[in-house]
Parts: C-alpha cells; sequence; structure tokens
C-alpha cells in the first residue's frame, strides 16, 4: 500500500513542530530541517502533479468513449469534443508542471520523456481514427475505438510508475526531516543541571 503526503498538513504539522521547539540554534542541523522541509514540500506537491495528471488522463479516456458513444448527435459531439480536447490541454500543462518540478529538484526525467512520447502519439492516434472512422453510427464509433485501444497503456503505467517512485522518495525524505528535527531539538534541549 503507498502512502501519500497531503502537502498543506505535512508542512503545517512540521511548521508548528518548528515552531515549538523555540528559537532555533544556528547550527547546520537546525537549518537542514528547514531545507529538508522544503524539499518535502516540493517532493509532495510534485507526486499530487503527477496524480493529477493520472486523474486527467483517465478523464480524458472517458471522455473519448462519450464522444464516440454521444457524437451522433452534432450538439452532443462538440459538447464531448469540447471536454476531450480541454483535459487533453489540461493534462499537457500537467506534465509541463510536473517537468518544472522534478527538475528543480534534480529527479530523473526519463519517465517523463515516456510520457512526452506517448501523449503525442496518443492524440495524434485519437485525431486519426476521428478523422479516418467519424462517429456518425456505432459501427464507426466501434471502429475509431479499435484503433486506439491499448494506445494509452504505457501512459498510465508510466504515470503510475512516477507516482510511486515519488511517493517512496516523499517517504524517504518525510524520514530525513523527522531525523533533522529530533537532532536539532536535541541541540536546543538544555542540559540538566
Amino acid at each position: 500500500m503507498t502512502t501519500t503526503l497531503n502537502v498543506g498538513r505535512t508542512c503545517s504539522f512540521w511548521l508548528a513542530i518548528v515552531l515549538t521547539l523555540g528559537p532555533l540554534s544556528a547550527h547546520a542541523q537546525c537549518t537542514g530541517m528547514l531545507e529538508s522541509l522544503d524539499r518535502l514540500e516540493s517532493m509532495v506537491s510534485a507526486e499530487n502533479t503527477a496524480r493529477n495528471a493520472l486523474a486527467t488522463i483517465r478523464r480524458n479516456a472517458q471522455d473519448w468513449k462519450n464522444l464516440l458513444l454521444r457524437g451522433r448527435d452534432a450538439n452532443e459531439r462538440q459538447t464531448m469534443q469540447t471536454r476531450f480536447d480541454t483535459q487533453a490541454k489540461t493534462y499537457v500543462a500537467r506534465l509541463l508542471h510536473l517537468r518544472d518540478q522534478m527538475s528543480q529538484l534534480s529527479l530523473a526525467l526519463d519517465r517523463l520523456d515516456v510520457l512526452d512520447r506517448e501523449q503525442l502519439k496518443l492524440f495524434d492516434k485519437y485525431r486519426a481514427a476521428l478523422a479516418r472512422h467519424g462517429v456518425d453510427s456505432l459501427e464507426a464509433a466501434a471502429a475509431a475505438d479499435r484503433e486506439v485501444q491499448g494506445a494509452d497503456v504505457i501512459t498510465f503505467r508510466t504515470l503510475e510508475q512516477t507516482i510511486e517512485v515519488l511517493s517512496a522518495s516523499n517517504l524517504t525524505q518525510f524520514q530525513t526531516v523527522r531525523q533533522s528535527m529530533r537532532n536539532c531539538q536535541a541541540l536546543n534541549t538544555p542540559t540538566p543541571k
């Protein structure tokens, strides 16, 4: 089971802990704790972006099905096409944001390279299938769907792997923050006389 961290709750929790420590010593352990906390916040934010990208591409796949099923009606086709196009643009924007976040964290971008290539191929396949078969009949819609069947599998798996890697990294970073806090607290705790 993968545990995820909520950015707002995590930062609020650690901020409260830091404030209870009182004045931080200038010791490297204490300043390192704040840097570790900042990194954790950025890493959790990147994981959330990856999760949002996965949710968006799943919605896009559902919008594709809706376009095929309801596309015979001109009004429905326009509505479904607009939703499909909007989800596609949102997905691309989320991938760009995730690349920026992971670059700033100096994390490997190989999975994002795969996702970028796949999104170009995937949306080209969708457009080509729609242009070739249309949605004027159930048969045409079914043919369009068969043409793109399985085209999103690499995207889904790669996003899931990215989330797993980020989640594991976040848990490791969480432990780093926890240890830094303990070290700083030990430095700031007066020794009994």
